[in-house]
């Protein structure tokens, strides 16, 4: 002997809508990572961008002409101390100085002045 039970149509519809929309607010639950993070302190301006499979693309900009540059030190995942990474850039236009990797601690500084902005982890 076999039973069968019997769902309407709109019945079986919400059971499937319902089962839908949980999964997707179960995917959406993590957090979003960041593209793109903007650093600066006093005349140093940096900008840190996600390009995609773990890289990151970093620019920099300084817009005082008094002399020192804008340059970004990082610590990578090996690092337990600050490092200068990648060229100067001594002008108020803004331009790519270098790549970066994920996990990696990244910061803008003024050379020749020593303030840094806050730190980033890409």
């Amino acid at each position: 002997m076999t039973f069968r039970t019997r769902t309407s149509a709109p019945k079986r519809l919400l059971v499937v809508a319902v089962a839908a929309a949980a999964t997707l607010v179960g995917f959406s639950v993590g957090p979003a990572q960041a593209l793109t993070y903007d650093m600066s302190t006093t005349g140093a301006v940096g900008t840190a961008t996600h390009v995609g499979n773990g890289d990151w693309s970093l620019h920099a900009r300084d817009p005082l002409t008094d002399g020192h540059c804008a340059r970004f030190q990082v610590k990578d995942t090996d690092d337990t101390s600050w490092r200068w990474y990648g060229d100067m850039v001594c002008s108020s236009a803004d331009r790519y100085v270098t790549g970066a990797r994920s996990l990696w601690s990244v910061r803008i500084c003024r050379t020749g002045i020593g303030n840094c902005s806050a730190a980033v982890r890409l």
